[in-house]
């Protein structure tokens, strides 16, 4: 027999028979639709969580500053090239050089508190937690034109402006006047909510003891790269600060980190369990199911001996009408899942990364085809050792 009028016919008896395999057939596409998800919109979520500082509690964000102990002599200063380096190490997506004295003297009318000042580009927002309320934030524009702007965190509002909006006021620090140009929301640590952000090109020239730049704020795209970006940049600091590298030291926190990890990981485990379960009671259901179908076809298996089908072609036959259930399952499975994909992405507002999505759909694929072999087995070499005389006599 040819395999193209092999494969037509055992495609006409699944065609036929396909009210029994409905319940297996959804079985196999569900635990399909499932794995596609999990695996697609996981990895999105998962990007999206090392995004969100909030979620993690600045758990990807790293901070280079000099050990200030005794022991530790040296000059205290990063460069503008520290910066650029450490831009370029992979898995950094800003980094962001701080100027910062504390206790100015801060004026608004009559009242007076004293505030830090921090001096910051634009690069500054992308790692820290804080969010705009309201006005802008610092600009590149402003960083080169050495504008006299502030942007001011909480506590600053709440001690100098007290129920007026600060956007557009004068707010005198020192001997310099700053024109407010934005209010901090979000979650701020101390060194925010009691600080008064300005242009660090301002802040060098504007403020003694603000000149060198001792402190460098990075952050990484997500929590896998928190360990070889600490690494990496740790060795690139050393080495651009040969002489003083004992001085060097790179604030992270890995348990934060491993905290999340774990939390993801808990659930990621339930998830799958529950899929491998779905898988497996699809191969136990075909399995099933073929069992059955011998059972019913035991005349026409027996029919088919007697016109010549040998064993062989009998157990394909099985096999293959086996196969091709768990394809057409899958397939379906597949269609469904990308249409669940493509909902849920607009709606939550994922960003689906197409590589993943791919081979989240080969792996399924494979794994269906593998559980229609292994579930036809049983079932084609029991159709295969039947007698003829007894298949043909079979009520």
């Amino acid at each position: 027999m040819k395999l193209r009028d092999f494969l037509s016919m055992c495609w006409r008896l699944v065609l036929r028979n396909r009210r029994r395999y409905k319940a297996v057939l959804f079985a196999i596409a569900l635990g399909t639709v499932g794995f596609i998800i999990m695996r697609t919109l996981g990895d999105s979520v998962e990007r999206r969580l090392g995004e969100n500082l909030e979620l993690l509690g600045e758990a990807t964000v790293m901070k280079a500053e000099w050990d200030n102990s005794e022991e530790n002599y040296h000059p205290g200063r990063y460069y503008i090239r520290d910066v650029v380096a450490l831009k370029s190490v992979p898995g950094v997506v800003a980094a962001a050089p701080v100027v910062r004295t504390r206790g100015a003297a801060a004026n608004f009318g009559t009242t007076q508190w004293l505030p830090a000042v921090a001096g910051v580009d634009q690069d500054y927002w992308k790692t820290q937690t804080a969010s705009l309320r309201h006005g802008r934030l610092i600009s590149p524009s402003d960083v080169v034109g050495r504008k006299k702007v502030c942007v001011i965190g909480t506590d600053v509002i709440r001690n100098l402006f007290k129920e007026i909006d600060p956007v557009g006021k004068e707010l005198r620090v020192n001997d310099l006047s700053f024109t407010v140009i934005g209010t901090l929301a979000g979650i701020q640590h101390t060194d925010i909510r009691a600080t008064v952000f300005i242009p660090i090109t301002t802040a060098q020239t504007g403020f003694a003891g603000m000149n060198d730049i001792r402190e460098i704020y990075f952050r990484v795209a997500d929590w896998n790269y928190v360990e070889p970006v600490y690494n990496r940049a740790l060795a690139l600091l050393k080495e651009a600060h040969k002489g003083y590298d004992e001085g060097i030291r790179v604030v992270y926190f890995p348990e934060r980190v491993s905290r999340v990890k774990t939390m993801v990981y808990v659930v990621k485990i339930f998830v799958y369990a529950a899929l491998v379960v779905t898988f497996i009671l699809g191969k136990v259901g075909l399995t099933n199911v073929m069992l059955a179908a011998v059972q019913d076809r035991t005349r026409e298996i027996g029919l088919r001996k007697a016109l010549g089908a040998d064993d062989r072609l009998i157990r394909m036959q099985f096999l293959t009408e086996s196969t091709m259930i768990s394809v057409m399952a899958g397939v379906i499975g597949v269609i469904i899942g990308i249409v669940v994909i493509q909902v849920l992405r607009s709606r939550l507002g994922l960003d689906v990364s197409g590589y993943v999505m791919s081979a989240s759909i080969l792996i399924d694929l494979a794994f269906t085809i593998a559980i229609g072999v292994f579930a036809g087995m049983y079932p084609s070499a029991h159709a295969s050792k039947l007698d003829v005389v007894t298949a043909m006599r079979f009520e």
